[in-house]
């Protein structure tokens, strides 16, 4: 990795572990409150409704902006031709949904979900003015400006629907969250951003991005629509209160896997895609891109599952205690979500976002079989099948990689490998104390957990000199040097 693609990848692992940290740290404080102030009913509604959000959002983007940001030459009239595009898309897409409300409310029988669903789906057309703004900031890798709207858009919004959760309005502090956000996310990237709106439509520009797009747009969808698929099915067979164990289980099982993989996948998108075109330098490039993700995800996720049971006691307080278990295999889950996308992102790059939809394809059907078989023999039995199904995903998806460009299952297995055992070893050890109940305190078994894990996994990576570890302490000595 050249040192100019090296100080750009690491100037924007830093600014996207600032922004998607900052994001999901807010995130994850008003998700604290709002569970604990609101009923787990309440969170049944917007769990349900997330798979018409997920859809319509993927038909909306249609893959343009990931187009643009990989493509080398972008025109003018290829941000006023995807902003058209998106405009008229997503108004449609509203308008639909608007409609259909009333039958998404008979269907699911949850009183007032046809209005909660018109205002949910609003922010369809709010994100539309937005994204122009977003991909030409991405172009110039102004990953500062991204992080600066996330964070600040995402405090904002989440303040409000804090006051509206603490001062009674139930369920619409989680509608109007969401909407919100896109409305100060959308604000200031007029502000920050250098695009005139422009309504010039060129149908050639479209096109020229619609063999890749239409690809990634079908991949995008059927990747994204899974996990809300299995929450809209069981709304569908359960009651309310296990579909909001099951929602909450599922937001925050995925959540450290996703955040992490967000950082990374959000980096190499724009760092990689001027070295695409070079074997070795793109081969050598993702399998350190891999390293990095495997040398953060496992301890968190693993950490994350080892105290699970004081954290959600701690934070969440007992009556979310059946959905600890549920949170910990969906953790376990979320490990090969991550990798399989970072597969997916690195086969984007490359230009063959066919391969991609083919795995989604691949993916939607096998889960759909899965969930009929499973449906009916409880949560657990459906989530060892969403476990099964993400497995069979990630061979597959390193399959493709091996075809595209090179790295194969077992080279990926190698390099993971290290970051996994002292993961492991980490968790093993700091789960002792829990086992033995050598403290009452949630807080005290937390903390004893947590720094027992960290010390392990620290010391190991350190024992046995692994390359991510070393090269993260040259590069501390050397700004402590510089400063």
């Amino acid at each position: 990795m050249s040192e100019n693609i090296k100080n750009l990848t690491l100037k924007g692992l830093f600014w996207n572990a600032l922004d998607r940290v900052g994001f999901q740290l807010v995130t994850t404080l008003v998700g604290i409150i709002t569970a604990r102030v609101l009923s787990v009913s309440d969170f049944a509604v917007i769990g349900v409704l997330s798979i018409f959000s997920v859809i319509a959002t993927s038909i909306v983007d249609s893959g343009l902006a990931t187009s643009l940001v990989r493509s080398k030459v972008v025109e003018d009239k290829d941000y006023s031709s995807m902003f058209v595009f998106n405009l008229a898309v997503s108004t449609i897409i509203y308008l639909a949904l608007f409609i259909a409300a009333p039958y998404i409310e008979e269907f699911y029988g949850i009183d007032n979900l046809a209005l909660y669903a018109r205002v949910l789906f609003l922010q369809l057309l709010l994100n539309a003015f937005g994204i122009v703004q977003y991909v030409k900031i991405l172009k110039r890798s102004k990953f500062n400006i991204t992080a600066r709207v996330n964070v600040l858009s995402v405090v904002l919004s989440g303040v409000i629907a804090v006051t509206l959760a603490l001062t009674g309005f139930g369920t619409w502090a989680l509608i109007l969250q969401p909407v919100l956000y896109i409305t100060f996310r959308t604000t200031m990237f007029w502000i920050w951003g250098d695009w005139k709106m422009d309504f010039f439509y060129s149908g050639a520009s479209i096109k020229k991005h619609m063999e890749f797009s239409l690809s990634f747009m079908g991949a995008n969808l059927l990747g994204k629509i899974l996990s809300p698929l299995y929450v809209s099915v069981v709304g569908k067979y359960y009651d309310t209160d296990e579909t909001g164990h099951y929602f909450q289980a599922n937001r925050w099982g995925e959540t450290p896997n996703l955040l992490i993989s967000s950082i990374v996948q959000g980096t190499t998108l724009s760092t990689l895609t001027p070295i695409q075109d070079d074997y070795e330098r793109f081969l050598n490039a993702c399998r350190k891109a891999f390293s990095t993700l495997a040398f953060v995800l496992f301890p968190v996720s693993m950490l994350a599952i080892t105290v699970a049971y004081p954290g959600f006691m701690l934070v969440l307080t007992e009556k979310y205690e059946s959905a600890v278990v549920y949170f910990q295999l969906l953790c376990a889950t979320g490990i090969f979500i991550s990798f399989t996308d970072m597969n997916v992102n690195f086969i984007n790059i490359k230009g063959r976002s066919k391969y991609a939809l083919v795995l989604e394809v691949i993916k939607l059907t096998s889960a759909a079989v899965v969930l009929f078989l499973t449906v009916n023999h409880g949560l657990l039995s459906i989530i060892y099948g969403q476990l099964s199904v993400r497995l069979l995903c990630y061979v597959l998806s390193a399959r493709w990689s091996s075809k595209i460009y090179g790295y194969n299952l077992i080279l990926q297995l190698k390099d993971l490998a290290p970051y996994f055992l002292n993961s492991l070893i980490a968790a093993c050890l700091s789960y002792i104390p829990l086992y033995f109940s050598v403290v009452n305190s949630y807080l005290v078994m937390l903390i004893i957990q947590s720094v027992l894990f960290l010390c392990v996994y620290v010391g190991l990576n350190h024992i046995f000199k692994n390359p991510i570890w070393v090269e993260g302490i040259q590069l501390i000595k050397v700004k402590f040097k510089k400063a």
